[in-house]
């Protein structure tokens, strides 16, 4: 194959600058270095090279990662033909290859159910589904098979999660995005480490969420509280839990068990408006409080400048509470962007530290 480029005289052959011939060094490559560059382009596009020889017709089939991106097309246009496209593709890959991330970004749920089956059946270890693009109603992700091979896997859009048959293997979970239709829906995956949850929500008449995972270490929860209300509770059974980052509106209710005896690194960014009830911007402050003594175990701290702010508005609150932290380490008072930290007030420096005098406190950026 060579590359017709700049002063080319006629197919096949490439001349550049004092007419001489250019080498085709994409070609010289090895069959493992373009399996490895073209699991990094969409796979319409890998396939697609096969056109170039006849050699490149039998690189794309033993792709160890496929990336489907169709969410961008005209739905009008795509939907059956792509359909038949990831057919064909799935049908006519190397079997003895194992898929190792398989990625789709659609907009049909149809194509969405037949690829997640897929993925389930040929032991793919790493999954990612996005349906973001399309807007409208939820719609449930049903799964009937269980996996003990899926290691990773990410859903992002409107998708509805419930439970899930067994999942032995699977040790990374993200739901972006997605509705979250049972009160706990994480214990059939007994060796979760990783759980990131972002803008989910609650099924409407569910009493909150409960996480239980015994092997789970770091967990996620950014802007899941939505107004006009938080989650009514949320319960952690993670009794090996390292890393806890809260982000959004202060639950309602928060309850840990085992007291989270493991706990190493806590973020915690609480937005909140003084535009409601005093009673129930009270009861903010008070959620707070509680939050911060259940993670008393935590050796490092970073806190945001709004969650700073509502602990200062607690004001006398705080006189009458003991130091959240057992064994606090290092404070980190995380500063707005471009702007100094806030400084501690006194009774938020109390509170805070009274406990734990040779904590450090720093005011380094996120």
């Amino acid at each position: 194959m060579k590359r017709i480029g700049r002063g080319s005289y006629g197919y096949g052959h490439s001349y550049g600058y004092g007419g001489q011939e250019q080498e085709d060094r994409l070609s010289s490559l090895s069959d493992d270095i373009l399996i490895c560059i073209l699991s990094y382009v969409d796979t319409k596009l890998a396939v697609q090279s096969s056109i170039l020889s006849k050699r490149w017709e039998k690189v794309w089939p033993s792709l160890p990662v496929l990336n489907f991106n169709f969410a961008d097309l005209d739905t009008s246009v795509h939907d059956v033909n792509y359909d038949n496209f990831i057919r064909e593709v799935l049908v006519h890959r190397n079997e003895s290859v194992t898929i190792g991330r398989l990625n789709i970004k659609v907009t049909d749920y149809e194509i969405v159910a037949r690829v997640f089956r897929y993925a389930l059946l040929n032991n793919v270890s790493d999954l990612s589904v996005d349906t973001s693009e399309k807007i409208g109603e939820y719609h449930p992700i049903s799964c009937v098979e269980s996996s003990d091979l899926l290691m990773s896997l990410s859903l992002k859009g409107m998708l509805k999660f419930g439970k899930f048959p067994s999942f032995v293997g699977l040790v990374s979970l993200r739901l972006e995005r997605v509705k979250i239709v049972e009160s706990e829906p994480f214990s059939s995956f007994p060796n979760l480490e990783k759980l990131f949850l972002v803008n989910c929500k609650m099924e409407t008449g569910l009493t909150g969420l409960e996480v239980v995972a015994s092997r789970l270490s770091r967990l996620t929860i950014s802007s899941c509280f939505h107004i006009p209300i938080p989650y009514p509770g949320f319960v952690l059974s993670t009794p090996n839990l390292l890393v806890f980052e809260l982000e959004g509106l202060v639950p309602m209710s928060f309850k840990a068990f085992d007291g989270l005896r493991r706990l190493q690194t806590v973020y915690i960014d609480f937005c909140f408006s003084q535009s409601v009830h005093l009673l129930e911007f009270d009861q903010q402050k008070l959620n707070l409080i509680d939050i911060l003594g259940c993670l008393k175990n935590a050796r490092c701290v970073h806190l945001s400048p709004s969650t700073v702010e509502l602990l200062s508005l607690c004001g006398s609150m705080l006189v009458e509470e003991h130091c959240p932290f057992e064994d606090l380490k290092f404070l980190n008072l995380i500063p707005p962007p471009n702007k100094p930290a806030a400084q501690l007030g006194s009774s938020v420096a109390a509170y805070l530290l009274k406990d734990c005098p040779r904590a450090v406190v720093k005011a380094l950026p996120r």
